[in-house]
C-alpha cells in the first residue's frame, strides 16, 4: 500500500473515532435525551472526509514527485552500471587479444630466433671439436655453456608466453589448458590438485573459455596464497548448455565480509568476469570443509552482454 494512502486512512479513522466519541461525550445529557450529538458528528465527519481527501491529494502530488524522481535516479544507475560493465568487458577482450598477440609473437619469434642461434653455435661447437688442437677446449666448453644458457632463454620464453596467454587453450581447448595449469600449479606449489572432468562434448566459445580459465587461475592463486590447504577439487562439466566450473579446497575457509570489501580486488575481478561473460560466481565457505567457488556460465551467444562499439 502506497504511503499517502496509509496516512490518509490513519487520519480519517483516528479523526472519525475522535470526533464521534467527543461528540458522544458532550452532546448526551446525564440522562441519555439526544441534544445535538448528531448533527454535530456528521459536521465533523464531513470536514474529516473533506481535509482527508485534501491531505490525500497534496501527499499524492508529493510522493509522486519523489517517485519519479527516484525512478530517474535508479534510471540513470542502471544505465551507469551497464556502461561500466560493458566498458569493463571492452577492456578485458581488448587485455586478452593483447596478451595473445604478444605471447604469439614472443613464442614464435624470439623461440625461432633463439634456436637459430642456439643451431648456429652447435654447428660452431661441432667444427670446434673435430679439431685437434686443444687450446679450443675453453672455446668448446664456453659454447657449451652458451648453448645451455640459451636453453634456458627458451623455457623462459615459453613460461612468460604461457603465462601472457597459453597457447594450448586457443589449439587445444579449455580442458587441455585446465590440464597444463593444474598440473603447473602443484609442481610449483606442492598442493594436490585433483582435476575431474564431466561431459564436455559441447562447443565453448571462445570468451567463456578465457573467461572460465582465468577465474580458475585466480581461484588457484587465492589458494596458494590464503587458504592454507594441501588438496583443491576442481570439477568441470556442461549440462544443458551451462558450464559449470566448481573448485573446492580443504583450506581454513574465506570469510564472506572480505568478498564486498573494495580492497579485494581479485574477488571483484572473478566477478566482473563472470558477469561480463553472463555467468554467475558463488563463494560458500566453511572453517570445516574449506571453500567451495562455483562458476556457471550459459554457452548461448544470446546470454553474452553487447560490447561497447
Amino acid at each position: 500500500m502506497r504511503p499517502e494512502v496509509k496516512i490518509t486512512l490513519s487520519y480519517l479513522l483516528f479523526a472519525s473515532i475522535w470526533i464521534i466519541g467527543s461528540d458522544m461525550v458532550v452532546g448526551y445529557s446525564e440522562s441519555g435525551q439526544i441534544k445535538f450529538a448528531d448533527v454535530q458528528t456528521f459536521k465533523g465527519l464531513y470536514f474529516v472526509m473533506a481535509t482527508g481527501l485534501l491531505l490525500f491529494i497534496v501527499l499524492g502530488r508529493t510522493y509522486n514527485g519523489w517517485r519519479q524522481s527516484e525512478t530517474r535516479r535508479f534510471t540513470a544507475l542502471h544505465a551507469a552500471s551497464e556502461r561500466y560493465r560493458k566498458l569493463s568487458a571492452r577492456v578485458q577482450n581488448l587485455r586478452e587479444e593483447e596478451r595473445t598477440r604478444i605471447s604469439r609473437e614472443i613464442h614464435d619469434e624470439l623461440g625461432q630466433l633463439l634456436t637459430g642461434i642456439k643451431m648456429q653455435l652447435r654447428i660452431v661447437e661441432d667444427r670446434l671439436s673435430n679439431r685437434n688442437d686443444r687450446s679450443l677446449n675453453q672455446s668448446i666448453d664456453q659454447l657449451v655453456e652458451a648453448s645451455s644458457m640459451i636453453d634456458q632463454t627458451i623455457d623462459s620464453v615459453k613460461r612468460i608466453s604461457s603465462g601472457l596467454r597459453p597457447i594450448v587453450l586457443d589449439d587445444l581447448g579449455l580442458a587441455a589448458a585446465l590440464s597444463q595449469e593444474a598440473e603447473q600449479f602443484s609442481l610449483r606449489t606442492g598442493i594436490t590438485v585433483n582435476l575431474s572432468f564431466g561431459e564436455m562434448q559441447h562447443a565453448i566459445p571462445t570468451k567463456v573459455e578465457t573467461t572460465a580459465f582465468r577465474i580458475f587461475q585466480e581461484l588457484l592463486t587465492n589458494v596458494a596464497r590464503h587458504a592454507n590447504a594441501t588438496t583443491v577439487s576442481p570439477e568441470v562439466s556442461i549440462t544443458n548448455g551451462i558450464l559449470t566450473l566448481k573448485v573446492r579446497d580443504d583450506g581454513i575457509g574465506i570469510d564472506p565480509d572480505i568478498i564486498e570489501k573494495p580492497s579485494s580486488l581479485g574477488l571483484i575481478g572473478m566477478l566482473e568476469r563472470a558477469t561480463s561473460a553472463g555467468g554467475t560466481l558463488n563463494f560458500q565457505s566453511s572453517s570445516c570443509n574449506g571453500t567451495q567457488v562455483v562458476l556457471t556460465i550459459p554457452l548461448s551467444e544470446t546470454a553474452q552482454p553487447a560490447e561497447v562499439p
